[in-house]
């Protein structure tokens, strides 16, 4: 397995990622990693099937990625760091990675030169250029307008999601709506979040409005009940709680979606794109070249279970759970026994025992070497609209209303129950106040949602990442209100002139 590392041979040039969005819209190289032949933007955008190619292509960025001479990187947007980033700054993981910059990230020592921080950032704004790419060349191409407006809906809820995660992870920032293509244009100041904000409802209100089902094309692809998922928690980050609530009573109503039975069938192989997900990012290991799978199970699992052609076959154990988190759950709560994996054991009979790894994606009796994997990144899914539910209605009520115990009474429910057993844990809520129910949701959503990018953000709009961290005695933190946004890369700073950097870096 590889990761993206800092190759200082390559990053001595200091290219940043308006530049390499440019040559890559210059020769379309999005398009097929290794082209069979010359691409233009003269002569590439002409037909239906243009289209379609250039749409299907924004898939890549959000989980294999690019690569090229400019790029040397393996994995798009949810390959890596989404996912690895919101619980190891936070109270939930440490880093066991040689890596200097994940553990400064893990220890809250992270800094603007940090090269996990800059691939994230370049891989944010190489996605949304290539959406650009689409939304603004599609429109000139003459095919069925609602064929057309469904490939532009595809690019613009892209488009929406990675300006979201853009907000929510540095703040302000550049907003760029049109394709790169110039160099002159793209040195652009960063703008008020509540603006970045603003297109992303802009984006996601046009996706709900033109998707259809009817021009979908497989799984993975979002759907208009998945922009308006979208749009509620967008709304729930905002503080714009009676939105966020009429957008995840929309979801509910909609009868779309449902709680599996068992905690554990969330992440089965057979599941994926079912029951409960509303979107998540297609990964194919059986179908990658070289390191495109997705990595939870070789960053996630113990190292040292490859036996005799049994266990996985390159589980590395980066990054594990904190004590605090492991210790958070109730022993029954069925939550835990699927979020970890402390024991293996062999066709002989023979079991190994080791401290808690994360193992809830891992689905044994479908990939039982776990290298390779086909596991999707899950991005949206039920439980989290019906908890959105609960708390945007305790926030509007200024405490929480028989709907919002009923919504996450849903999911405590379902933690109870294996599929076959009932145990006597986690009762229904009940007589809360206000802050009590707050704090309820922030502690479901943290035992919900282990290792499935929410937990930095959910201490973060609660008001609540220093005195957590602080409180879980998680080893070597150090966590200041500064960490409640992320800096801004030091490289883009060095070439951009105009970006200033978030407070305290």
């Amino acid at each position: 397995m590889k990761t993206r590392t800092n190759r200082s041979t390559v990053f001595s040039m200091k290219f940043s990622v308006i530049i390499f969005s440019l040559l890559m819209l210059s020769s379309c190289d999005f398009l097929d990693e290794n082209p069979k032949s010359t691409i233009t933007t003269d002569n590439f955008y002409q037909t239906e099937s243009d289209a379609i190619s250039a749409t299907n292509a924004l898939y890549d960025y959000l989980s294999v990625g690019t690569q090229g001479i400019f790029d040397p990187s393996f994995g798009g947007i949810f390959f890596n760091d989404y996912w690895v980033f919101h619980d190891l700054v936070s109270d939930n993981a440490f880093e066991t990675i040689t890596s200097q910059e994940y553990r400064n990230l893990s220890e809250f020592n992270h800094t603007p030169d940090n090269i996990r921080i800059e691939f994230y950032w370049q891989d944010l704004y190489k996605t949304i250029n290539a959406a650009n790419v689409v939304i603004d060349r599609l429109p000139a191409i003459d095919f069925a307008e609602n064929r057309k407006q469904h490939l532009i809906s595809e690019a613009r809820f892209i488009r929406g999601m990675m300006y979201f995660e853009l907000a929510r992870t540095f703040g302000d920032v550049p907003l760029m709506v049109e394709a790169t293509t110039d160099v002159s244009t793209s040195y652009k100041p960063r703008v008020p979040r509540a603006e970045v904000y603003q297109q992303v409802i802009e984006d996601l209100e046009f996706a709900e409005q033109n998707l259809s089902e009817t021009f979908r094309v497989g799984k993975g692809r979002p759907t208009p009940m998945a922009a308006t998922a979208l749009l509620s928690k967008v709304y729930l980050y905002m503080g714009q709680f009676e939105l966020a609530a009429e957008k995840s009573k929309e979801v509910i109503d909609s009868g779309n979606y449902f709680l599996w039975d068992d905690y554990a069938d969330i992440f089965k192989i057979e599941n994926m794109n079912e029951g409960e997900i509303i979107f998540a990012v297609n990964f194919s290991g059986t179908q990658s070249e070289g390191f495109k799978p997705n990595q939870y199970l070789v960053r996630l699992l113990p190292s040292g279970l490859d036996q005799d052609g049994e266990g996985p076959e390159n589980a590395q154990g980066w990054e594990r759970p904190t004590d605090d988190l492991y210790d958070s759950f109730a022993n029954n709560d069925r939550r835990k026994s699927v979020t970890f994996i402390e024991s293996f054991t062999y066709s002989d009979g023979s079991t190994v025992s080791f401290e808690p790894h994360f193992g809830k994606f891992w689905d044994q009796e479908a990939e039982p070497r776990a290298n390779n994997t086909d596991t999707d990144v899950i991005y949206l899914r039920y439980a989290d609209v019906l908890l959105i539910y609960a708390e945007a209605l305790n926030e509007i009520n200024n405490g929480p209303t028989a709907e919002a115990f009923a919504a996450i009474n849903q999911v405590r429910q379902r933690a109870r129950f294996d599929g076959e057993t009932e145990r006597n844990v986690l009762p229904d809520l009940s007589g809360l106040n206000y802050q009590q129910f707050r704090d309820a949701i922030l502690r479901e959503r943290r035992w919900e949602f282990v290792m499935e990018g929410q937990r930095w953000g959910d201490l973060v709009r609660m008001g609540k990442l220093v005195e957590t961290v602080n409180a879980s005695g998680k080893e070597n933190a150090s966590p200041a209100p500064t960490h409640t946004l992320f800096p801004i890369p030091q490289r883009e700073r060095n070439i951009n002139n105009n970006l200033t950097q978030n407070s305290g870096y």
